[in-house]
């Protein structure tokens, strides 16, 4: 349970940075390369899954506090 919920923060901290809209390509290179095309529906698809990963991180952390207090 513990290991589910390392692995669900670490993929919502790594996809709210590859969320960031001040770049628009993978570490702020320029768009020249060969980076990430980000068009409208990738991002909203993206902020969906980054929601919805927050959420399960939650009800984890919520999991894990009532499961740590019954033992």
């Amino acid at each position: 349970m513990k290991g589910l919920w390392y692995l669900i923060g670490f993929l919502t901290i790594i996809l709210i940075l590859i969320n960031n809209p001040k770049f628009t390509s993978l570490g702020g290179f320029p768009s020249k390369s060969s980076g990430l095309n980000v068009t409208r529906s990738t991002q909203k698809s993206l902020q969906i899954i980054i929601i919805i990963n927050i959420c399960l991180f939650l009800l984890c952390t919520i999991l894990y506090v009532l499961s740590s207090t019954i033992y």
